[in-house]
């Protein structure tokens, strides 16, 4: 049984935050922490989700 989902994760891009790389620093350190943080969420989700398809 293989069911897909997808996940769609709006994320402000750093390049909205200026034209110099003085005004999207702090932009883009804002976007790589949140994409940390969704990876660090979903990975046990993927995690148990393997699971349970390992196990009969």
């Amino acid at each position: 049984m293989n069911k897909r989902r997808l996940i769609h994760w709006s994320i402000r891009g750093p390049a909205a935050a200026g034209g110099n790389d003085q005004a999207s620093h702090p932009a883009l350190r804002c976007m790589t922490t949140e994409i940390g943080t969704r990876v660090r969420h979903l990975l046990p989700v993927l995690a148990r989700a393997t699971n349970r398809e390992i196990q009969p």
